[in-house]
Parts: structure tokens; sequence; C-alpha cells
């Protein structure tokens, strides 16, 4: 259900990812018709990662309400906090690829990668990136494997569009970095509290699961972090534990053999009826109906 703000509609991944076997994953190549109206033209947030590759067009994309003309090709990249809305000069032809970080749980740790290269940092300063003929080949030929990988799903797909995906997001961070002149400013420092949180929850979320917790830790109040998060993030701080402890869970149920009381207690939950109903609650199912399903829709996905 779109979720709404004052005025700026909030499109989850449950409304934007196409049901299939890729819970955290959507790409899809488009050709806007002459003839067709275009989808989504007002102002909106996502509370997902956004890469849009414009292949051929142009216009105005309106990001956090400062007018960036375009044309292509060219690549923009959209993190969660993000109001855009793109006028378009007339049809446009390119591809879109949605993710959000628990896309990486196939990898442990990797979700650290869009910290540890701030690959969507700067997006403020050049929120449009374009592209020269060299560029336009590298990373059209890992786009079309990612697509490929997509509708042509397999038990090892997962890992694969994990693995293309990260490779496409260092190649963007190396085409950002050879503009790092023109791009390098100081950060702002409330995005270094954003950052020094995320860090911070990645180390300690099995222990801590209490935005108090957080919050003195860096000597601001629970208020002001929550200010912070949800300026980087969409979510407040509650929001940001809640889904790296789900995700952890998730791992642990669909790749693990442990038993419910055992994953609760890897968590940090005292009580196993507790992080139940934690699960329940945030899941819409059971740990163990989630469990059954995963490996149901994985034995259906290999046949």
């Amino acid at each position: 259900m779109t979720k709404q703000g004052a005025t700026i509609p909030v499109y989850t991944e449950a409304e934007s990812f196409r049901k299939n076997s890729f819970r955290d994953f959507y790409i899809a190549s488009y050709e806007d018709r002459q003839d067709a109206g275009l989808k989504r033209v007002a102002p909106h947030r996502h509370t997902y990662y956004e890469i849009i590759w414009i292949t051929e067009g142009s216009g105005t994309h309106t990001i956090d309400f400062k007018d960036y003309p375009f044309h292509g090709p060219c690549l923009f990249l959209l993190q969660p906090s993000h109001i855009h809305q793109i006028i378009k000069d007339g049809p446009t032809k390119g591809f879109v690829l949605k993710f959000n970080e628990s896309l990486f749980a196939v990898e442990s740790g990797a979700e650290n990668l869009l910290l540890k290269y701030g690959i969507f940092d700067n997006i403020n300063v050049q929120p449009v990136l374009q592209l020269d003929s060299e560029a336009v080949h590298l990373l059209n030929d890992l786009m079309q494997k990612m697509l490929l990988e997509y509708k042509n799903a397999s038990e090892l797909s997962a890992i694969i569009i994990a693995s293309y995906l990260k490779v496409f997001l260092l190649q963007v961070y190396k085409l950002k970095d050879s503009h790092r002149e023109e791009l390098q400013a100081a950060p702002e420092p409330r995005y270094l509290v954003f950052r020094t949180f995320k860090m911070m929850l990645e180390q300690q979320y099995r222990q801590q699961h209490a935005v108090q917790y957080y919050a003195a830790a860096l000597a601001i109040t629970p208020r002001s972090l929550n200010e912070v998060t949800h300026k980087y993030a969409g979510r407040t701080v509650s929001d940001l534990i809640k889904e790296r402890l789900m995700l952890e869970a998730k791992r642990l149920l669909h790749h693990g053999k442990l038993t419910i009381k055992e994953i609760a207690g890897e968590l940090g939950f005292d009580d196993a009826a507790y992080f139940t109903r934690f699960f329940t609650k945030n899941e819409g199912l059971s740990p163990q109906n989630f469990r059954f399903k995963e490996k149901h829709d994985e034995a259906g996905l290999v046949r």
C-alpha cells in the first residue's frame, strides 16, 4: 500500500517490485510509446534504491526540488530519501533497476557496500551522470546480464545478480571518482552521523535493539537521530533496526538449520515467543511459516 506523507507519496517494494522469486530486486528495460501516458509523473519517493539509465531521450529530472536537465545516455542514482520527478521532452528508452540492501544477504557483510564506497554519496552534487561511449558499453553489458538472469531465474540467480550488481555499482563509483575534483565537498555533518549510525548498527544490531542506545553513543537525542535517518533513509531509527534484525532472521531461517529458539538467541531476543511475535508482526508470517514458504518456493524454482 502507498504510504502518504504530508503531500508526497512513498512507493514501497511491495508496489514497485513485480511479484516473482526476487523479493529484493527488480529490473526492466523500457521504451516509451508516443501515444502512451507516462506513469508516476508526480513527485514521489521510494523505500528502496533506484537506478534509472536513459539510453535515448531528454528532459528534466527534478530531485529534491532542484531541476537537472538530461539527455541520454545518462544515469540517475536515487536513494530512498530522494523526492524526484522526471519530465520527458518526448519518448525515452532505457532501463530501470530497483533494489534494497537485503539483496546482498547472499554475501555476509556485503550490505556495507553502499556505505563503504559511498556510491550514492554526493548525489545532490551530481545526480545525473552523463556517460561516454566506453562507459555505455561496459554498463550496458552488465545491465543486459542482470536482465537476462532476472528473466531466466534459477537456483543461483540471486547470487549471480547480486554479484553483477556489485560490479555495476563499483564501476559507477569509478565513474564518479573520475570526477572527484568536481564532486568533492565537505560532507554534511548530519550525513556523517547517519553513516556512523549505520556502521554501528551493523556491528551491534544483535546485542542492541534500542533507539536510545544508538542516540546516546552518538551523543545526540533520539529525536535528532530520527531526523537524520528520516532525511537520508526515509525511515525512523526503529524502522532501520527492525529491518536489520528481520534481514538476519530471514537469512537464518532460509539458509540455516537453527531452531526458532536458537535464532531468537542469535539475534538478542531472550524470549523465543517474543521473537516470533516480532517476526510475525513485521513479515505477516510466523518464522515457521516463512521457512516453509521459502523452502517450498525454492523447490518450485529449481524443478
